[in-house]
């Protein structure tokens, strides 16, 4: 039965890769623009069915998961399970998670099926179980993985591989979260900031308005939260915006640092003990963070991004820290998910916080945090502006798009994506990034060699700090003096 459904589907789908393939032959643009919506429109239908299945499942399982008290103790075992089978299962399939999703599209490299099944169902164990972890990572990941497996079907070329898994990616963030803008824009910024990949804006932008379209009409819903906000145009409280935007800045580094130590701490656990050993101790710092403070820290956590954005009262005002730290450990521990949910709540549980001390609607700056931090956290200023009118509304659009500039230019060349290519700003031109991944079997001549360099990398940049601090003196000062 298995083989009578997949093989025409496969001969279809290879007939209509020779017929992509005559037109691209063709340099005339309005054939291109063709060939490119009807991809484009295929791959957002296919991303938005699947978006539609990973949120109704992930619905139901948390629905039955809710019946059961106490349900995060069994954090720890869950961890290793889906710890072993992430790594230990089919370990050369690893293209599961955004960061690795975004290495392959920046190396012109294809995800693997096996990936796919991963990325699909592993997310759903960590969050049922209480790991704190994103919907939107599967929803991407898979989006660009079964564009990847189409667009080799279809034998295209590396170039048009890679803006199909472009396509794929900006459709499952704009069926997730149901942003089609901003959700194509997210996975065009996403992949190397100081470069947004112009050609593949229209199809990205039909992928996810696409992928929109096909989950609302099959009955997924979104948190939007139009803000009666009427915009106060004074230098007070554009001063408290400013004030916002370098506050979710600090929040935003603090983000990526206490990620990177843990997954440091995490890693040594590993080595000096045994896997299962490391996973036992990540569940159990979540079971102890849960039980000291509050279950509303684990899990997907959108009940709290709701409260934040309706105005109501904190549980805690360090309720961004706890949630900082236990999606830390969960990644570190193992667990596998989205990170762009986290932010979510990080963000507005921290604006709604800050909110007291500006003397500003909770409801406003809860808002504002929430898209700032984002932009701070994974570099994506543009996108995250965009997603502050398509979720709160047209009135918050100049000060949420400041608080985003000033959140990200604060991270400066952080960020919660390890793979994300950065040349904004760096004196570096595009081919001075690694091509290959670190290799940490490599000679000790190497070592020393990128020691030499991360050293001189180091000097040159405390020289340009010393620049912009010292500016140089012009010839007429110098003869005054």
């Amino acid at each position: 039965m298995r083989k009578l459904i997949l093989f025409p589907l496969i001969t279809v789908i290879k007939q209509f890769g020779k017929i992509l393939n005559m037109f691209s032959a063709s340099k005339n643009s309005v054939i291109n623009i063709l060939k490119w919506f009807i991809l484009a429109t295929g791959v957002g239908a296919v991303v938005g069915v699947l978006d539609a299945i990973f949120l109704k499942t992930l619905e139901n399982s948390l629905a039955l998961r809710n019946q059961i008290p106490l349900f995060y103790l069994g954090l720890p075992l869950a961890l290793y399970v889906v710890a072993i089978l992430s790594r230990k299962l089919a370990p050369k399939h690893k293209d599961f998670s955004t960061d690795a999703v975004i290495h392959k599209i920046n190396l012109y490299q294809p995800i693997t099926f096996v990936s796919i099944v991963k990325g699909f169902f592993l997310p759903i164990v960590t969050m049922v179980t209480g790991g704190s972890a994103g919907k939107e990572a599967p929803c991407a990941d898979v989006g660009a993985g079964v564009s990847s497996l189409v667009a080799r079907l279809c034998k295209m070329s590396l170039e048009d591989q890679r803006k199909m898994m472009i396509c794929g990616v900006s459709a499952g963030f704009a069926g997730v979260f149901g942003v089609p803008i901003s959700g194509a824009l997210f996975g065009l910024e996403v992949l190397w900031v100081g470069h947004i990949f112009y050609e593949v804006m229209f199809p990205a932008l039909v992928a996810g308005i696409t992928a929109f379209q096909v989950t609302s009409y099959l009955g997924v819903n979104y948190i939007y939260h139009p803000l009666h906000f009427v915009p106060v145009f004074s230098e007070q409280f554009f001063l408290k915006v400013l004030i916002a935007g370098m506050f979710f800045g600090l929040i935003s580094l603090l983000f990526i640092e206490i990620s990177k130590f843990m997954r440091v701490v995490f890693r040594y656990l590993t080595r000096r003990m045994t896997l299962f050993g490391a996973c036992f101790i990540g569940g159990l710092l979540l079971i102890a963070i849960a039980a000291l403070t509050s279950p509303a820290y684990l899990g997907l956590g959108m009940q709290g991004i709701e409260s934040a954005l309706s105005g109501q009262e904190l549980l805690s005002p360090f309720g961004f820290l706890y949630k900082i730290l236990t999606t830390s450990i969960t990644f570190a521990a193992g667990g596998v998910g989205g990170i762009v949910t986290p932010i979510f709540f990080v963000g507005a549980q921290a604006g709604a916080m800050l909110s007291d001390f500006l003397a500003v609607d909770s409801a406003t700056l809860a808002a504002l945090g929430l898209v700032a931090v984002l932009a701070g956290a994974a570099n994506t200023p543009l996108s995250a502006s965009i997603m502050a009118i398509e979720l709160f509304g047209p009135a918050i659009a100049p000060y949420a798009t400041v608080a985003c500039v000033i959140s990200f230019l604060i991270t400066g060349q952080q960020s919660v994506y390890p793979s994300q290519r950065i040349s904004w700003d760096s004196g570096k031109t595009p081919n001075e990034h690694p091509a290959v991944p670190i290799n940490y079997g490599r000679r000790a001549s190497d070592r020393k060699t990128q020691v030499r360099a991360r050293k001189t990398m180091l000097k040159k940049a405390f020289k340009e700090l010393t620049k912009h601090l010292l500016p140089p003196i012009h010839s007429e000062e110098k003869e005054h003096k």
